[in-house]
């Protein structure tokens, strides 16, 4: 309304000149065109139409205007700025001779203004106004008396959603009495705004230093306001001086431009509001809403040094009510516009805070019996202190939370541009995850300690501190003390993780090195019961562990001991030792150089993971030589799944779901007795839920298996499928470097075979019971052998070969064998193996659900004038408990009539599986068993 005021004064001013510059000059059609000229370039070539000009040659010296229009620029809403019936002057002819402008009256009939701001904050008035910084309060013009009729003003503001209009009229109160009377309308951002203004005789109201009386009464939806009191030099309101009444009778939305409406609950508010030019206070204040009740003063001083005096006192204040809660929940989702890619460190932030504190001066009193905040409640606060000449003291700050409070004071020089000065800090038990679950941090623990430091321009020391932090939910205690040194701090301390003891000895850099954006130094050891990891390197912004080079070195009896600890599943092995660089930055942790140890076993490569979105993991390691006794601790059970082979238990696929991963690795040499393999290379790539291996590579021997698996982890249950083609294995070379060189020389020579599966479950258990395919293996030549199953530790293999051969060690030509799974039920289509006298086969099913065995096998003799004393045999029992017996007369006749018809011989695709140019004699016991069976065929 100020700034109306005096838009519209400089514009009649400014007529009113011009008006009197004609009339010295001569009453003509020539005048009154010049006088639009000079209006016209003053408003930046807008057009002015003056209808009629009369002046009333006498003493005093009067003038009237008719029909007065001045444009508004094209792009405002209305096409007037000024549109005005007529106005009425006399002017004080001894004052003109002087050169000052001086009116015994002004009298305006249906004045209209319409003002109009757009949204990026251009005006229609700014070429009436272009010195906005201007501290003059004078009004233009000061007429002793006044008179309004029917006068109305509009403003107009794209940018603040804001469209007011304001009535303005002088009425007449008899004996001379005139009164200003301005009733004004619209809508803020939505909301319906009344206002209605009195006062004394508006040309009271321009005289300078007069005190002007004046009541105005608003509403802006359901918020009312009053103010009556005295104003002085206007229309500046450089002085006021009255009271201030602010109410709202339901819960009310207060506006808040640069954020959404707070929401505040029904409250009274009253004060003593003063202004005198750059001070204001408001004093006497006195607030209810509910429960609360608050009362005090604030003053601000808005000098060349800005001063502000806070005291308030109050028994409670529920930030619920006011919609605060929902204010600063959304100010900690915003993203600045300058976060990305420039990330402040906190030493530039602590400048940044502190920049505008060394440009005032202030005191603050505050108490509060009781805050809530959220599902929080915050009792016994107090905070006093101080700012002058760049120094802050904080007297108290207290703050009570259930049995815990917080207590602290200090001083610090703000002259510099780093902070300085001492602080004390004592904590009692507070929980730090009901104190700060509303800003959305639920899940700390509580602390309890002291903290003291010293702040220098370029040091910080600590001195007995002492913290420990305890989160029973996440199963964590904390215990450290920190000391200074010459070169930081040393941090000492023990701590307990979901059970598990750790101790810790650290030395860290300089506590004020953590304010800056360079690298912090840590250097230490963490030990966990007998595992021990060291670090040695630094941490950039430690608090926000933003990025990190640190050179670090893990062993331990165990990597699975570290599992409760960590949360991780690491492996169940023997004693280990591992060391590499690590490396965090850009979400993307990357694992450099990695050398490890566990038994007889290596392993070396690289290791990144990127967590900048969906996780991905880059996996590129080789072993020279694993053993694959060293895949499970020496003390793991041999069978912790009871008794059964393919575990019930989940595999965790689940978590192959939410990421990605490719994943390199290769042996050289891999020893194992169960399944002699001599290298193993292998890629694997898992995307969106889908993990392929491909190539699946396996060196056994001087031949080779090739394969290729398929895993969907999508749907709820997972589905594979397995390929394996086994080429040309000579299997004497490998047994010899696993230290059977009986074996190795007898019993096995050259195998092959084919695996096609497919398969559907959460666990092997799940999968093997599901499982459709087929297995075909062939071996040529060797020998049937009771040595090498012994050594092979088959204890129903002992009982097999004694049942179906004549002597421990039989020469064999050639060995097939074909199962076919549907549905987790395998069958053993057909069993071929042909010795020097005599041929085996046999047949059944395998439970693959409930690994139950049920197959039989029968030694055939080539010659039948022989009489073997051999008898069909039964497999029972189950897969990691196999039951042989011998078949009684009584049951010879069924137990033949389940094996899987008569003798029939492999087919001849299996030669190439086993002769595959391995050199002279490879493949030939296949070869001749073939040939041979075809003789007697046809015989």
């Amino acid at each position: 309304m100020a700034k109306a005021a005096k838009i519209i004064a400089i514009l009649l001013a400014a007529m009113v000149l011009l008006v009197v510059i004609a009339a010295v000059l001569v009453q003509t059609q020539w005048a009154r065109e010049k006088i639009e000229d000079e209006l016209s370039q003053r408003l930046d070539g807008r057009a002015v139409e003056i209808g009629s000009l009369e002046f009333d040659w006498g003493f005093p010296l009067g003038v009237s205007v008719g029909d007065v229009e001045v444009a508004n620029p094209a792009w405002a809403e209305h096409p007037y700025m000024l549109k005005l019936d007529a106005m009425q002057a006399k002017l004080e002819v001894g004052a003109l001779l002087t050169g000052d402008l001086r009116l015994q009256s002004l009298e305006l009939d249906q004045p209209e203004i319409h003002l109009d701001r757009q949204a990026d904050g251009r005006s229609n008035w700014a070429a009436l106004t272009p010195d906005e910084s201007s501290s003059d309060s004078t009004s233009p013009i000061q007429p002793d008396i006044i008179r309004i009729q029917n006068g109305r003003l509009t403003y107009r503001d794209a940018g603040l959603d804001a469209e007011v209009t304001l009535d303005i009229a002088t009425t007449d109160n008899g004996a001379g009495q005139r009164q200003l009377s301005i009733e004004g309308s619209g809508n803020v951002q939505g909301k319906p705004l009344t206002l209605s203004l009195r006062g004394e005789p508006p040309a009271q109201a321009l005289a300078s230093d007069a005190p002007y009386a004046v009541t105005l009464t608003g509403q802006l939806g359901e918020i009312q306001a009053r103010f009556s009191g005295e104003a002085k030099q206007l229309p500046q309101l450089d002085s006021l001086n009255g009271r201030l009444t602010v109410s709202a009778p339901d819960s009310a939305e207060l506006m808040a431009f640069d954020h959404p409406a707070i929401d505040i609950p029904a409250f009274d508010f009253s004060t003593r509001l003063k202004r005198d030019g750059p001070r204001w206070a408001l004093e006497d204040n006195d607030l209810k809403t509910g429960e609360s009740h608050l009362t005090g003063a604030l003053t601000l001083d808005k000098g060349d040094t800005p001063e502000l005096t806070v005291r308030m006192q109050g028994d409670r204040l529920d930030l619920n009510r006011w919609g605060v809660m929902r204010l600063l929940s959304v100010d900690s989702n915003d993203t600045p516009a300058d976060a990305t890619g420039d990330q402040q460190s906190l030493q530039q932030r602590a400048q940044k805070l502190l920049q505008p504190l060394r440009r005032y001066r202030g005191e603050v009193d505050l108490s509060l019996d009781k805050l809530l905040y959220g599902d929080s409640v915050l009792s016994d606060i107090v905070l006093k202190g101080s700012l002058a000449e760049q120094r802050l003291d904080i007297e108290r700050l207290h703050a009570a939370q259930g049995d815990g409070t917080i207590s602290a004071s200090g001083s610090f020089d703000l002259t510099e541009s780093s902070l300085s000065g001492t602080l004390d800090l004592t904590i009692e038990e507070l929980d730090l995850g009901r104190a700060l679950e509303p800003m959305g941090y639920p899940k700390l623990g509580t602390l309890d300690g002291e903290v003291h430091a010293k702040l220098g321009q370029n040091s910080a020391r600590l001195s007995d501190t002492h913290l420990r932090y305890e989160n029973p939910a996440r199963d964590l205690w904390i215990d450290v003390d920190a000391t200074a040194t010459e070169s930081g701090l040393q941090l000492m301390g023990n701590a307990r993780r979901n059970g598990v003891p750790l101790h810790f000895e650290l030395e860290v850099g300089a506590l004020d090195e953590l304010l800056n954006d360079r690298p912090y130094p840590i250097e230490g050891t963490i030990r966990s019961r007998e595992s021990e990891l060291t670090v040695d390197g630094t941490i950039t912004y430690p608090l926000q562990f933003s990025a990190a080079d640190l050179a670090v070195s893990l062993k331990g009896p165990n990597p699975a001991n570290l599992n409760a600890l960590t949360g991780l599943s690491l492996p169940s092995l023997t004693s280990y030792q591992l060391r590499g660089q690590l490396l965090w930055e850009d979400q993307q942790l990357r694992l450099l150089g990695l050398r490890a140890q566990w038994g007889e076993s290596d392993l070396s490569g690289d290791i990144r993971l990127s967590l900048a979105g969906r996780p991905m993991l880059w996996v590129n390691l080789h072993s020279n030589t694993l053993h694959t006794s060293d895949l499970k601790a020496p003390d793991t059970p041999t069978d912790p799944n009871d008794g059964r082979v393919f575990s019930d238990e989940s595999l965790g696929l689940d978590a192959l779901r939410d990421r990605d991963a490719i994943v390199r690795y290769e042996a050289d040499n891999m020893m194992t007795k169960a399944i002699p393999l001599n290298a193993v290379k292998f890629k694997v790539e898992l995307d969106e839920g889908v993990l392929v291996a491909d190539p699946l590579t396996l060196a056994i021997g001087k031949g080779k298996a090739n394969g290729r698996l398929r895993l969907d982890v999508r749907p709820q249950q997972p589905t594979g499928e397995l390929q394996l083609d086994i080429t040309s294995v000579t299997l004497s070379p490998v047994l010899r470097e696993a230290n059977l060189p009986q074996v190795a020389q007898d019993s096995a020579k050259t195998m092959g075979g084919q695996l096609d599966l497919t398969f559907e479950g959460q666990s092997l258990g799940a999968m093997a019971a599901d499982l459709d395919g087929k297995l075909e293996l062939a071996m040529s030549g060797g020998k049937l052998d009771m040595l090498a199953v012994e050594l092979l530790g088959l204890d129903a293999g002992e009982a097999a070969v004694a049942a179906l051969a004549d002597s421990d060690q039989v020469d064999m030509n050639c060995a097939y064998l074909r199962f076919v799974s549907n549905q987790g039920t395998a069958s053993l289509a057909q069993l071929y193996i042909n010795t020097s006298d005599s041929n085996i086969t046999g047949g059944g099913e395998i439970d693959l659900g409930s690994e139950q065995l049920d197959l039989a096998f029968e030694t055939r003799a080539k010659d039948f004038s022989l009489l073997s004393g051999n008898s069909p045999i039964q497999l029972k029992g189950t897969l990691s408990d196999p039951q042989v017996s011998v078949v009684s007369d009584q049951l010879i006749a069924r137990v033949l009539a389940s094996v899987a018809g008569a003798l029939i011989a492999p087919p001849l695709a299996i030669l190439p599986w086993v002769e595959a140019g391995l050199g002279e004699g490879s493949g030939v016991g296949c070869r001749k068993a073939l040939a041979e069976f075809e003789q007697g065929s046809a015989s």
